[in-house]
């Protein structure tokens, strides 16, 4: 297998932070394609998706990736005009893993991405969304938990070429004691993308020690008419939290794990899948929903 260079930062930064790209050694894809049209489907291994949406159609798709070994998943997204693509990707890996994601939106398509990482020994996760049509439209929510020794590596980019392309990007998730996080978020506005917006936000919150947590939000802009936003907050319980909770009864060795459960649950409600949402809380520990 051959190493390459994956998550490169299209502006890099200073080398000693390690930000700028992560070198991963990679085999050969699959030469067959999953053709993927709705519901959920689950991801053990090596695997290429793709995803049509013609015009004017409404796609919701599922990707439950669980894999025991070292893995490597490609999806690739073409939305045509008016066309409207759901995807929300599960990642419960306790195996190495690399996941490339590509969409290319036309006129007046949109994207939902929602993701949930949940610990990974090491994944790399690279999406990248072409805004290619006017009023084409991007959101992502995406959320982690990791557990000790786990590694997560997200490398976001939103390329903005259609007039009046939206981007929405919110992040967020919880670092235990000993993991390790990057996120880089890119919104680079292109020649000629008149009108567009890009927005982008982290929360991260500290529930432990020898944590490393690497936020590296850019704004790239070759258009004077555009309007773009980032911003990223991390840090611990705040005192006040705990004191409010402890108020209401609620034993300390319980405060962690709901603030936990309330980041998480932003991407959670999104799924309409019962059953997914059944593997989820097994996956976290949590039980079932109801209880």
């Amino acid at each position: 297998m051959d190493k390459i260079r994956l998550n490169v930062l299209p502006s890099p930064t200073f080398g000693q932070l390690g930000v700028n790209f992560a070198e991963r050694a990679v085999g050969e894809l699959p030469s067959d394609k999953i053709w993927l049209e709705g519901g959920c489907t689950d991801i053990t291994g090596d695997a290429v998706c793709s995803i049509a949406a013609q015009n004017g159609q409404t796609v919701n798709i599922i990707q439950f990736i669980n894999t025991d070994k070292a893995a490597h998943i490609k999806t690739e997204i073409n939305a045509e005009k008016y066309a409207s693509v759901s995807l929300v990707q599960v990642f419960a890996c306790q195996a190495p893993l690399i996941s490339q994601l590509e969409t290319k939106l036309d006129e007046n398509a949109s994207f939902d991405l929602s993701q949930l990482y949940i610990g990974g020994l090491d994944t790399v996760s690279e999406i990248r969304t072409t805004l290619g049509g006017r009023l084409s439209r991007f959101n992502a929510d995406i959320a982690y938990t990791l557990g000790t020794g786990s590694k997560l590596d997200i490398n976001l980019i939103a390329d903005h070429y259609g007039k009046k392309s939206v981007s929405e990007i919110n992040v967020g998730g919880v670092l235990n004691e000993g993991s390790d996080k990057v996120f880089k978020g890119t919104i680079d506005f292109k020649s000629g993308a008149s009108g567009a917006k890009g927005h982008e936000k982290e929360d991260v919150l500290l529930a432990g020690d020898n944590i490393r947590n690497r936020i590296v939000p850019v704004i790239l802009c070759a258009e004077e008419d555009v309007e773009g936003s980032h911003g990223a907050t991390s840090g611990r319980i705040d005192d006040d939290q705990i004191f409010y909770m402890r108020s209401r009864g609620i034993p300390d060795e319980q405060i962690l794990n709901i603030l936990a459960r309330a980041k998480l649950a932003r991407v959670i409600g999104k799924i309409d899948d019962e059953q997914v949402k059944q593997r989820i809380f097994k996956a976290l520990g949590w039980g079932d929903l109801d209880d």
